[in-house]
């Protein structure tokens, strides 16, 4: 929570308000809002090239 909170307090002070929400795969990978799926460092790059805050969840934590 405390990558979550970081993150999402990122995005306040950057002004962007864009947030995709990735889920891990249990295979290395990671899944995003559109169906894409690549490695989570790819993942972060392309947040970071696009300036979107990137959260990660695994599917235990979605069901919190």
């Amino acid at each position: 929570m405390r990558d979550l909170e970081r993150r999402l307090r990122a995005v306040e002070v950057a002004g962007s308000g864009a947030i995709e929400i990735w889920i891990h795969q249990g295979d290395g990978t990671v899944r995003g809002p559109r169906g894409e799926q690549m490695t989570g460092e790819e993942a972060e790059a392309l947040g970071r090239a696009t300036r979107t805050v990137t959260v990660f969840f695994t599917e235990i934590d979605l069901q919190l």
